[in-house]
């Protein structure tokens, strides 16, 4: 056990250089929702068209086609992967929920346990928000982009160069550098957090998005109740993302066994 150990600090201590083709795919897919994220909010804004034409690039094109879509397509597809490699796996599952479980709770007690909410009329689509961007965010950042960094560098500077990236993708949003310090260190957070199993349910549904809710509640935000169904839609579709990543996988797997 204790060999076992030492070689896991040792593995997480290492620092490598071995670029693969995955991180252009990483850059790709970085660039495009940052552009989508970027363009709905600084550019379109939301008030115009009524907010159709934001949602459509924050939430649909950024956040799922180009955030969940891209990683899944290129792992199964391109990759010839599991979805494991996402941190799309039933491996280490009750731990992470557990973990979870303690996590989502200390930051319901230092926050929103303190917090005055909203009225349920406008606190239920900051929910259905906070799930789909939580959900987006701990696939894209953590699965995504985070393992494919360690894969080319090793763990800490995959921690560190991600927990930037995560950073600067908030330019997007048009944040200030000083905001962007700050998300740096909650990037390093959430990326430890999820090393500890690899698990996206280490993060989502609780831990990662109540800690968007909490922002988004003291930015004050309101939205439209329906638009709840929206960002529920926009969740369906991730799964469907995802669902269709598993399914091509277990046709790949079945033709390579009968060939």
């Amino acid at each position: 056990m204790r060999t076992s150990f030492v070689g896991a600090v040792r593995q997480a201590l290492a620092v490598r250089f071995r670029p693969t083709r995955d991180l252009a795919a990483v850059a790709a897919s970085w660039l495009l929702v940052v552009g989508a994220i970027y363009t709905a909010t600084v550019i379109v804004r939301a008030e115009a068209g009524g907010g159709l034409p934001y949602f459509g690039l924050y939430a649909v094109l950024g956040a799922t086609v180009f955030g969940v879509g891209i990683p899944v397509y290129w792992t199964v597809v391109v990759r010839r992967r599991p979805l494991d490699d996402l941190g799309l796996t039933r491996r280490r599952l009750g731990l992470s929920l557990m973990l979870q479980a303690f996590f989502a709770g200390l930051q319901f007690m230092a926050t929103l346990a303190r917090m005055e909410l909203p009225p349920m009329s406008q606190l239920l689509p900051l929910v259905a928000l906070a799930l789909a961007i939580g959900f987006f965010e701990a696939v894209f950042w953590r699965g995504w982009v985070l393992l494919r960094l360690e894969d080319s560098f090793g763990t800490i500077p995959a921690v560190l160069l991600g927990s930037a990236l995560y950073a600067a993708y908030h330019v997007g949003y048009a944040m200030p550098l000083s905001e962007m310090v700050f998300l740096f260190f909650v990037g390093i957070m959430f990326a430890v957090a999820f090393l500890l199993t690899r698990n996206v349910l280490i993060l989502w549904p609780a831990f990662q998005p109540m800690g968007q809710l909490v922002t988004l509640i003291r930015e004050g935000l309101q939205l439209p109740v329906m638009s709840s169904l929206g960002f529920i839609d926009v969740l369906v579709v991730m799964f469907v993302f995802v669902g269709l990543g598993v399914r091509y996988r277990r046709r790949h797997d079945v033709e390579a066994l009968e060939s």
